[in-house]
């Protein structure tokens, strides 16, 4: 009878143990995949500086400029930066091009506002990790306020499994706060231009 009564005790305790386990193995494991993708950024963007900055090298980069009217915002030029390399593809017969690494800066003329992106890409071309800054207003009380926002997704083959979002009034004051239904929908426009991105490219090159 006491043994019954002492296994009742502790079968919640020793449910909250494998539980504690289990989350913590979880969170080993996304912490891994956000160090690789960290990594991968890192010798990215120090391969990009190489090249850029070595005239021997050849470049593997195309700069695009779009000045395009946008119905609610008015005069916008987008600036987009490609990069990219070229492999040879056995069953093509022929080298194609393949995108790594794409920035983009656009800027609203008549709003005055800038917003900021960056895509990578994992070796199999696939999303690895998406950011953006930008101005907008979101809703803060009663009102709406004019807030910076910041955004860092990242993707195990393609597959959204982390997401850091911070808000502030300026730069310096961005503290990390949950999604919102806005911002999901920014994060989700996000992801849809790596696939447009990619198309770009290939209509350019391939």
């Amino acid at each position: 009878m006491a043994k019954n009564i002492l296994m009742r005790r502790l079968l919640p305790l020793l449910a909250l143990i494998l539980l504690y386990q289990v989350c913590s193995a979880q969170s080993a494991d996304v912490q891994s995949k956000i160090t690789e993708i960290r990594k991968m950024y890192n010798n990215e963007m120090e391969w990009i500086n190489t090249m850029l900055g070595d005239e021997t090298i050849p470049d593997d980069y195309i700069t695009s400029k779009v000045r395009h009217n946008i119905a609610g915002t008015g005069q916008a030029e987008e600036t987009i930066e490609f990069f990219f390399n070229d492999d040879f593809d056995e069953e093509l017969g022929k080298y194609v091009s393949s995108l790594d690494f794409v920035r983009k800066t656009t800027v609203y003329t008549i709003a005055e506002r800038k917003s900021y992106e960056e895509f990578l890409y994992d070796d199999d071309g696939l999303p690895a990790f998406y950011y953006t800054c930008f101005t907008t207003y979101l809703k803060d009380g009663d009102n709406y306020a004019e807030k910076c926002v910041e955004i860092r997704a990242y993707y195990d083959k393609g597959a959204q499994f982390h997401t850091i979002c911070k808000v502030g009034n300026d730069n310096s004051s961005l503290v990390e706060v949950p999604l919102t239904e806005e911002l999901e929908n920014q994060l989700f426009f996000g992801f849809l231009q790596f696939g447009k991105l990619k198309d770009t490219l290939n209509g350019i090159l391939n």
